[in-house]
């Protein structure tokens, strides 16, 4: 240590009386010292940086587990800036994805190769692929074809993910619906049909009721998944529990039933009489809906319309973002860290603890659990492919937070599967047995 002080002095002492012939040796000094300064600070940050890479979430594909947009996108062929923050269609599609989607809404071809751009899948929409009198299998695959024909490339066009026909149809257009599936099925794409709430009338089903409704659907479109919308959050942040839990009770019925996926369609803006989106009501919806084994989310609307008292969806009539985005975000992306896991669990049982809608069970049916506070709570129950037995707590209390304290029937520790940035399973214990209004916990034991 004493030397390099004492070659510094040296190297003043000769500066001051003028000679420089010790400049050079202590310049490559200082170029050698900056240069191992600059190479330890990249590595710093390199390794700061992956360890940023290392929890950001990952996105789960939409084959696996669907998040889209429920509705038409808008033309994004306006001038910049008319149109606020998202004037053009390539913005668009880059807002969907920051919001967590993995999926468009119902976009026209021009606007495929924007989703590609943004890792999104497509769901495409052509105004002349509808349900009407004269439809035949020839025309079907003939206006299908022209559909994608006008999708610029071949690599484009094998991006499409599914092809949106119809939403809400009547029993005795399945038919029809189906010369259009089979037209789209030849293309290789998912046909995309919505199904109507178990609240729907019998005049509007077509059907004596809601489960023959959805039998009749699936042995006539032979669908590989079933979709439907349910709206039941009212007022001040109401939940019509027998409404959407009934509706649940019967959709993964029919899911297990066919061996087919469910997505559920929920309401994410405000008209009428139905609450105005927050997390709370996000919380709800989803975590509902992955208790009883749900692997696909659409929400409705991202786009406000600008029709009565519609408002707070995500995207305002301005363009602008609304308050319920950043809600909405924080939803999606705990689905995408939660999605590695849950995507590989098959349903077993669902059941809650108080508050039993009439088509429900209690727990006293429960599977995995030795026990479980009292509470407001929904319980779905699940196993991997090793017979790992796991379970999805949800709290139905949409005003205040809950405590919530489980054993497993199997011994050992209790773990959580964070909803935070992929981290995988961690200790279910301390201040981690609080659940939000609304809100889920997947756990596990081992």
């Amino acid at each position: 240590m004493l030397k390099p002080i004492l070659n510094f002095g040296l190297f003043v002492y000769h500066f001051y009386k003028g000679d420089f012939t010790m400049l050079k040796p202590f310049v490559n000094f200082c170029l050698i010292f900056l240069g191992i300064g600059c190479f330890l600070l990249v590595s710093v940050l390199s390794c700061f940086a992956q360890q940023i890479s290392d929890v950001t979430p990952k996105r789960v594909p939409a084959t696996d587990f669907i998040i889209f947009p429920w509705g038409w996108m808008p033309s994004g062929e306006v001038e910049s800036g008319v149109w606020g923050d998202l004037a053009d269609a390539d913005a668009m599609m880059k807002d969907i994805f920051d919001c967590g989607f993995n999926a468009t809404g119902f976009i026209p071809a021009r606007h495929i190769k924007y989703a590609i751009a943004h890792n999104l899948a497509p769901i495409l929409f052509d105004s002349r692929i509808a349900a009407h009198p004269d439809v035949t299998p020839e025309n079907a695959d003939e206006t299908v074809q022209a559909a994608l024909n006008e999708i610029p490339t071949p690599e484009e066009q094998k991006a499409v993910y599914s092809f949106y026909i119809r939403d809400e149809p009547n029993s005795s257009v399945f038919p029809l619906l189906n010369l259009w599936a089979n037209a789209v099925k030849k293309q290789g794409i998912l046909p995309y049909i919505n199904l109507f709430p178990d609240y729907a009338n019998s005049q509007q089903l077509g059907s004596n009721s809601y489960e023959e409704h959805i039998d009749s659907f699936v042995q006539t479109c032979q669908p590989s998944y079933l979709s439907y919308d349910n709206y039941s959050l009212v007022n001040d942040t109401e939940l019509i529990e027998d409404r959407f839990y009934n509706n649940l009770e019967t959709i993964r019925k029919k899911s297990l039933q066919y061996n087919i996926p469910f997505w559920n369609v929920i309401l994410a803006n405000a008209h009428f009489d139905y609450a105005e989106p927050s997390a709370v009501t996000f919380n709800i919806q989803v975590y509902s809906t992955l208790a009883y084994g749900g692997k696909g989310i659409g929400y409705f609307t991202y786009y406000t319309p600008d029709v009565g008292n519609y408002r707070l969806a995500p995207i305002d009539q301005f363009g602008y973002r609304t308050k319920t985005w950043n809600a909405l975000r924080h939803i999606n992306l705990q689905i995408h860290s939660l999605a590695p896991v849950y995507c590989q669990l098959k349903s077993v049982n669902v059941f809650h603890i108080q508050n039993v809608p009439k088509n429900g069970r209690g727990k006293d049916s429960t599977v995995h659990l030795k026990s479980i506070n009292d509470g407001q709570f929904l319980v779905g129950e699940f196993v991997d492919s090793k017979d790992n037995p796991y379970v999805l707590v949800v709290n139905k209390n949409l005003k205040s937070s809950a405590g919530l304290g489980v054993a497993f029937k199997k011994e050992g520790r209790t773990m959580m599967i964070s909803p935070y940035n992929n981290k995988g399973k961690i200790p279910f214990d301390g201040e981690q047995r609080w659940l939000a209004p609304g809100a889920g916990v997947l756990l596990t034991v081992e």
